[in-house]
C-alpha cells in the first residue's frame, strides 16, 4: 500500500473513531426519583404538663383554639402552671389572642405568661423573666386581649394562666370555662420543595 493509501486508511479510522463519541453524545439518560417530604407546621399547640388540672383541650387549625376549665375561688388569684405548650418550628411569629369567650363566675383578668420551656421553674410560680405576657380583660360583655408575644423558631414555650376573679364569688368556690382562639402573624409558610 502506498503512502497516500495509508494516510487515507488512517484518516478513515480517525473519522470513525471521532464519529462514535459524537453519536453517543446524543444519548440522554433520564433518572426519575420520588421523594417524600414531611411538611413542617410552623407552630404546634399541645396540652402542657399540667393541662389535666384544668381539663384543657386543644384544636390545631388555622386559628388554634384552646378551652380550659378555670377554678374560680374566693382567693385573690389562682395560678395555673404549664397548662399549654407551644412549639415553634419555623419563623418568628407574633402570638396574640384573636378572640375569646368565657362563661362562669365573674373574672377581672386572666394573664397568659409565655416563657421558654428551658426556663421552666419547679412548683407553681412564674419564671422570673418570661418572654412576654398577654392579659385578657373582662369588661361587662365578652373579653378583650390587646398585646402579643414574639416567638422564635426552634423553641418550645409554656403558657401559664394567672386568674384574677372578681371578688367576692357568690356561693363559694366554682369554676368557669374559658375558650381562646389564638392568632399568629408574621408566620413563615410551610416548607415546600420546588419541582425539578
Amino acid at each position: 500500500m502506498n503512502r497516500i493509501g495509508r494516510l487515507a486508511l488512517v484518516a478513515g479510522i480517525l473519522a470513525i473513531a471521532l464519529a462514535v463519541p459524537i453519536a453517543t453524545a446524543h444519548l440522554i439518560f433520564v433518572y426519575e426519583a420520588q421523594a417524600t417530604v414531611k411538611p413542617v407546621t410552623p407552630v404546634v399547640f399541645q396540652a402542657g404538663p399540667d393541662a389535666s388540672a384544668v381539663s384543657l383541650t386543644v384544636t390545631n387549625s388555622s386559628n388554634p383554639q384552646i378551652s380550659l376549665t378555670i377554678p374560680v375561688t374566693n382567693s385573690s388569684e389562682t395560678y395555673i402552671y404549664q397548662a399549654l405548650e407551644v412549639t415553634v418550628n419555623a419563623g418568628s411569629p407574633y402570638l396574640y389572642v384573636d378572640s375569646c369567650s368565657y362563661s362562669g363566675p365573674a373574672l377581672t383578668s386572666v394573664e397568659l405568661i409565655v416563657y421558654p420551656a428551658t426556663a421552666a421553674t419547679t412548683g407553681s410560680s412564674p419564671p422570673s423573666s418570661p418572654t412576654g405576657t398577654i392579659t385578657i380583660n373582662f369588661p361587662s360583655t365578652g373579653c378583650t386581649a390587646p398585646g402579643y408575644v414574639q416567638l422564635t423558631a426552634g423553641n418550645t414555650y409554656y403558657i401559664d394562666f394567672l386568674v384574677e376573679p372578681s371578688l367576692p364569688i357568690p356561693n363559694g368556690a366554682s369554676s368557669g370555662t374559658l375558650t381562646i382562639y389564638f392568632g399568629l402573624s408574621n408566620q413563615t409558610p410551610t416548607v415546600t420543595v420546588p419541582p425539578p
